[in-house]
């Protein structure tokens, strides 16, 4: 085999084998990115509950600031579920996040927006002195994550 015909095939193995080595590692840092961002609204939401369930005292400003945060971010992790980044999608990696949403993408984006929807009217809530709506939409937001989480996550 000629030298040069040698170095192409040595030139498009090396290209292939870095594109697919660029493409797992854009979908190990999409799932990062989702992941962080998701455990950032786990953070705000945490002391959220814990406030509307009466565990620790609540407070109003705190209670605001974390609302708004939520709300705040509540609209980013989602640019973060890239094909080959879910469980069972035949690209073999590690995540909670099931091939479900690909099959079920519309179903999925709704119940993005209606978190992000939720999630915006508990800020708005935490604007005012209503603490009894506030308790009662940390509830819905909660049953928003929940539902997606039932449907789309591994257990």
């Amino acid at each position: 085999m000629p030298l040069s015909r040698l170095s192409l095939i040595a030139a498009t193995l090396t290209t292939a084998l870095l594109a697919s080595t660029s493409s797992q590692a854009d979908v190990d840092k999409a799932i990062e990115y989702r992941q962080d961002a998701l455990g950032v609204m786990a953070w705000q939401i945490g002391p959220l509950g814990d406030m509307a369930q009466g565990k620790i005292d609540y407070d109003a400003e705190t209670f605001a600031r974390r609302a708004e945060n939520l709300a705040a971010v509540a609209p980013l992790p989602w640019e973060g579920f890239v094909e080959g980044s879910l469980r069972g999608d035949d690209h073999g990696v590690d995540t909670d996040a099931l091939a479900d949403i690909a099959e079920d993408w519309e179903d999925f984006e709704s119940r993005q927006q209606t978190l992000i929807e939720e999630t915006a009217t508990l800020a708005e809530l935490a604007r005012g002195d209503d603490f009894a709506a506030m308790r009662r939409q940390v509830a819905t937001v909660a049953d928003t994550c929940k539902g997606c989480h039932d449907n789309y996550r591994a257990e």
